[in-house]
């Protein structure tokens, strides 16, 4: 293929790279032809290389490659070593000799390219000195044995999926093979849970028994399984417990046995897998019968030895990653000390629209176990442009279909939907609200909002209850946290629903609200953007009462930039400038004590109790 010709640019980094290979080595590097690079690296898009030879300390002069692409010079150079050993000899060698130097994330200096390719080269002579030691070798196979497995599996495992805590000890597990997909968990109502929460209540789940070994330290490349007597013979080294398992998950004749492979390395607990298929499946020739592994006995009548040394014969295995898909490793990669925490918890949220809807999403990906969405409204198009839900759920009642997508979303969390309203649910199902960690309002309803609040007092405020509402035009949110001691909710709320504190005041002391050509058809004017830093906030309050419930009542205001505000024609509220000044900058976030006053609702209920 005939090179195509290169920018002004490249050229001159070339002939830099080439001068400071030269000075490095003390030798004149070599650019190969296209025809080379093509046969070196045929998998790979490189369009120049130079070639250089380095003696090592164990008297031997190896070549190493700089090779790019044609985003060089922006795009750093790689360094590969030609006369590399046997692949999987070394850990960080890949198959055709490039080097994996540097982890995923590691960026370079895109207007250096020599230097770059400097430092590179000096790391690709520490390394091969460190591996020719044989200091790193064992240990880097094993403490990054996913990426090593990964190279030698049959499958990818992008359809195979692990519900497990890859935890010891080996035991008994369960696989569901759905269509086009496996997952393997710890129970069979586990898998049946997970699958009807991601693929509806009717879909079916039969399940089989699997088998889950832990390891005391990850597998070399050498002694990865190649057959199901290697498998067996691993189990049997792991002890009695570990080939108990794995025997019977065999005695039942699946047609290919599951086992997940668990181990500690660098980074944490990893898995992989390895299937294998059930011998009668593996015929000598296209017309040889298939044959059960029961042959030459009654059926059911076949001694279990007989059984097992025909199982786990000669017979090659599958081996395969795998994805984990349990929700430790969802929420963090099993390294948030939140998440255990919040799988634990239940949160009730009343109002799923345009402030609701957002913090119900956060709240799932924040991994809250258990999420009981209130709302009685249907999806309109014009909530569609600031709402989760899109086009699709337009006519829906948006619990409902909110509810719906989370759960197929995390089939790991439990995620329920009242279509209906918080009077309704005070008048008929209380026992919703006591039995939740936290209660979280965005209603925009002071009639509804109210009738909480005094359900709340008379609980004796046993839990929190957080209220979230927007001035006009998302200038500004409100996040008020009820505890048990402080103001209630109307301690600094007015009789109709006007809180005492505001962030922004509108020409002629309107409240910026706006009308559609029809009775009573009044909205708030904002868009998503500017709403979710409110909903952001509020969410990140959501999650701060279920990690330390407050003790007491406080409010957390977050007023959007100067600069907006008055694009809008607002302006900052004598009670606002009083306490914190002008506001000049960005986005601000403010925490203010929601204090107890002695308002009606109190007074009522002290009222009643004394009585």
């Amino acid at each position: 293929m005939r090179e195509q010709p290169r920018s002004l640019r490249w050229r001159q980094a070339a002939l830099r790279l080439e001068a400071i290979l030269r000075e490095l080595t003390g030798q004149a590097p070599t650019r190969l032809d296209q025809a080379t690079i093509s046969s070196n690296y045929p998998t790979r898009r490189w369009v120049a290389a130079w070639r250089v030879s380095v003696a090592f300390s164990d008297g031997v002069t190896r070549r190493i490659d700089i090779v790019a692409t044609a985003g060089f010079p922006t795009v750093p150079v790689r360094t590969a070593l030609v006369d590399h050993p046997a692949f999987l000899t070394w850990p960080h060698v890949e198959s055709d000799g490039i080097l994996c130097l540097l982890p995923n994330m590691a960026e370079c200096d895109p207007d250096d390219p020599s230097a770059v390719a400097a430092n590179l080269l000096h790391r690709s002579i520490r390394l091969i000195e460190e591996l020719l030691e044989g200091t790193i070798v064992e240990r880097d196979f094993r403490e990054e044995f996913l990426t090593y497995w990964a190279y030698k599996a049959h499958a990818k495992g992008e359809k195979f999926y692990s519900l497990l805590e890859p935890v010891p000890p080996s035991r008994s597990v369960q696989v569901w093979r759905g269509e086009g997909l496996e997952v393997v968990g710890e129970t069979a109502e586990e898998l049946a849970r997970w699958a009807r929460r991601r693929f509806g209540p009717d879909v079916g789940v039969n399940t089989e028994e699997a088998t889950f070994l832990w390891l005391d330290k990850p597998l070399l490349p050498s002694a990865y399984p190649e057959t199901a007597a290697h498998l067996h013979a691993l189990a049997t080294e792991l002890g009695s417990g570990a080939r108990a398992v794995i025997e019977q998950a065999a005695v039942g004749e699946p047609d290919h046995l599951v086992v997940v492979l668990g181990a500690m390395g660098r980074g944490g607990a990893g898995m992989v897998g390895v299937k294998v298929p059930n011998p009668k499946y593996l015929k000598s020739s296209p017309r040889s019968p298939r044959e059960p592994l029961s042959r030459g006995f009654r059926p059911g009548r076949t001694p279990k030895p007989v059984l097992l040394s025909r199982f786990f014969g000669s017979g090659p295995v599958i081996r395969s990653s795998l994805q984990r898909a349990d929700a430790m490793w969802v929420h963090g990669r099993g390294s948030d000390p939140r998440t255990e925490r919040l799988l634990g918890a239940t949160v009730v949220l009343i109002g799923c629209g345009s402030v609701g809807g957002p913090i119900a999403v956060a709240l799932a990906q924040a991994s809250v176990g258990r999420l009981i969405l209130v709302d009685s409204d249907t999806l309109s198009w014009p909530n569609v442009g600031r709402h989760p839900l899109g086009a699709s759920a337009v006519g829906r009642d948006k619990s409902e279909a909110l509810a719906e997508r989370l759960q197929a979303d995390f089939p790991h969390l439990q995620v329920e939907h009242r279509v209906c309203d918080l009077h309704y649910v005070l008048a008929k199902e209380p026992d919703l609200l006591e039995a939740a960690d936290l209660i979280v309002a965005t209603t925009g309803s002071w009639v509804a909002e109210n009738a909480l609040n005094r359900w709340h007092l008379a609980q004796g405020r046993r839990l929190p209850i957080l209220y979230g509402w927007t001035e006009a035009h998302a200038c500004a949110g409100h996040g008020v946290a009820i505890a048990g001691e402080g103001g209630c909710l109307q301690c600094h709320i007015g009789r109709t629903g006007t809180p005492a504190f505001k962030v922004v005041d509108w020409p002629d002391g309107g409240d910026a609200n706006q009308e559609e050509p029809a009775c009573g058809a009044h909205y708030q004017p904002y868009g998503p953007i500017e709403l979710n830093y409110v909903t952001t906030m509020l969410s990140e309050l959501a999650l701060d009462c279920l990690l330390t419930p407050p003790l007491q009542s406080s409010s957390r205001i977050l007023v959007t930039s100067a600069r907006r505000i008055a694009d809008l024609g607002g302006r900052l509220s004598e009670a606002w400038r009083s306490e914190y000044g002008e506001h000049r900058g960005g986005v601000q976030t403010v925490e203010r004590p929601w204090s107890n006053l002695r308002c009606t609702a109190c007074g009522e209920i002290r009222a009643d109790e004394a009585a």
